[in-house]
C-alpha cells in the first residue's frame, strides 16, 4: 500500500518535474509535540519525538511550487482502554507515523536571499505499530509556514512550523430548502500534530 501511494504521487508530479525550470530537494529533521487521539474504546496518547523526512519542490511559477513530501516519526503510543471486565487498562506500544503527501507552496519573494512561504498538502498517513497490532491508514492533510534562507544560488535553509492532521472520519450532507439544493463534505479528527522542522535546500535546474 505504501509503495502504491508513493508511486501514485511520483506519477502525479512527473509532468511538473519534466517541465520544471527549478527543483528543490530538502532533507529535513525536527520535533513533533505530543498529541492525543480519541478512539472508540479509549484514548491514544502519542509521545513527542523527533521527526525526519524529505521533500521535493517543483517550481511551476516564480512564486508557486508543487511539493512531494514524506514525513516520519518513531514514537510510542500510550493506549488507555477498558478491558473485558470493564477495568481501565493502559499499554504502551512503539510505532512509526508516516505521512506521504502532495501539496502546494506559495512563496513570498522578499529578496533573493529570504523567501517566506505558506503551504497546504494532503495524502495518506500510516500508523505502523511495531508489536502485534494491525497497521492503520488515514486520509490526512497538512499546513505549514516558514521561510527559506538562501546562502547561495544552489544551497539554502528551510525553516518551518507545521500541523499534520490524520482524518478519523468524513461525512457528506445534502439537503433541499427554499433556496434550492445544497451539500457539503466534512472531515473529523481529534489529533493535530504540531511540530517544527529545518533542512538544507539543494536547488537544481535554472536559477533566476
Amino acid at each position: 500500500m505504501k509503495k502504491t501511494i508513493l508511486l501514485l504521487a511520483v506519477m502525479i508530479c512527473l509532468p511538473f518535474i519534466i517541465f520544471a525550470q527549478r527543483v528543490e530537494v530538502t532533507p529535513f529533521g525536527g520535533y513533533v509535540f505530543p498529541g492525543t487521539m480519541q478512539g472508540d474504546y479509549g484514548d491514544v496518547y502519542l509521545n513527542g519525538n523527533a521527526q525526519y523526512g524529505g521533500m521535493i519542490s517543483i517550481a511551476i511559477s516564480r512564486v508557486m511550487d508543487v511539493d512531494l513530501l514524506y514525513n516520519r516519526s518513531d514514537t510510542k503510543a500510550g493506549i488507555t482502554y477498558f478491558n473485558l471486565v470493564n477495568n481501565l487498562s493502559y499499554q504502551e506500544v512503539p510505532l512509526s507515523i508516516n505521512y506521504m503527501h502532495v501539496g502546494f507552496t506559495k512563496n513570498f519573494r522578499v529578496n533573493p536571499t529570504v523567501s517566506p512561504f505558506v503551504g497546504f498538502n494532503l495524502g495518506a498517513c500510516l500508523f505502523a505499530p511495531k508489536d502485534d497490532y494491525a497497521d492503520a491508514w488515514f486520509f490526512s492533510m497538512g499546513l505549514n509556514a516558514g521561510a527559506k534562507i538562501y546562502f547561495s544560488k544552489r544551497v539554502g535553509l528551510r525553516l518551518q512550523a507545521q500541523c499534520l492532521v490524520p482524518a478519523q472520519g468524513t461525512a457528506f450532507s445534502m439537503f433541499i430548502g427554499s433556496g434550492g439544493p445544497s451539500g457539503g463534505v466534512s472531515v473529523y479528527s481529534t489529533l493535530f500534530q504540531f511540530g517544527f522542522t529545518g533542512g538544507l535546500i539543494f536547488r537544481l535546474g535554472k536559477i533566476k
